[in-house]
């Protein structure tokens, strides 16, 4: 297998809306705040987890209401309902300024670590809502990957099994609440390296955690499963 690098990052760490978009989010401060705004604790986990590991890390500030960080420029959900009416030189100006210049920065550490290391274990955080149209959700934490790809589904594997092991009390599962094939950030890298030099991997994170001491038991066995 060689020697791997870990790298972490975070597409939806907050919901910051720079002042200049001000506007287009006035009285939308519950909106913001919620899930569609932002993925809730992944932030605390991702720096956690990479200050633990020693390892690079990178996040988005900025909502995705603004842009969406974990979508192709081709992706319809590139822009939201607040966004999407703006005319296209300002919409070029978002995807400059928060979408490119965010995944550029990360390409860069990913080459940067590949002239050292075999192959990069790239690690998404995200977080989901417990309850969704209703439904409440019964996992506690996804592993999400690309399954048809034979080195990435036997690392998550491996993963959720350690993950398993040193947090007892929680359920984990592959691709689930979403799928790790979708479009997302990690899909895009998988197309730019091979699978022998990268393996994507989205975490997420139920945000019924959050806030809770159920948070400090997450940080203490995702670094452990990482890490080992």
């Amino acid at each position: 297998m060689g020697k791997s690098k870990i790298i972490i990052s975070c597409e939806h760490a907050g919901n910051y809306i720079p002042k200049s978009y001000s506007y287009l989010f006035e009285g939308k401060d519950e909106i913001l705040a919620s899930h569609r705004g932002w993925d809730l604790g992944s932030m605390e986990l991702g720096k956690y987890i990479a200050r633990h590991l020693e390892a690079p890390f990178f996040f988005q500030k900025v909502s995705r209401l603004l842009v969406e960080a974990n979508r192709s420029l081709d992706n319809p959900e590139l822009f939201s309902e607040f966004t999407a009416p703006l005319p296209e030189k300002q919409k070029r100006e978002l995807i400059d300024s928060y979408h490119l210049a965010y995944r550029q920065s990360v390409v860069a550490e990913i080459d940067k670590a590949l002239t050292s290391f075999d192959r990069v274990i790239h690690v998404s955080m995200h977080s989901f809502t417990p309850v969704l149209n209703g439904v409440e959700r019964s996992v506690d934490i996804g592993v999400l990957v690309d399954e048809g790809i034979a080195k990435e589904a036997e690392y998550a594997n491996s993963l959720k099994d350690k993950i398993s092991e040193a947090i007892l009390e929680m359920l984990t599962m592959i691709n689930l609440p979403y799928n790790g094939a979708d479009d997302g950030f990690t899909t895009f890298l998988r197309k730019q390296y091979s699978p022998d030099r990268y393996i994507g991997v989205e975490l997420e994170i139920n945000q019924k955690f959050v806030g809770t001491a159920q948070m400090e038991v997450l940080k203490r066995g995702l670094v452990k499963a990482l890490g080992s």
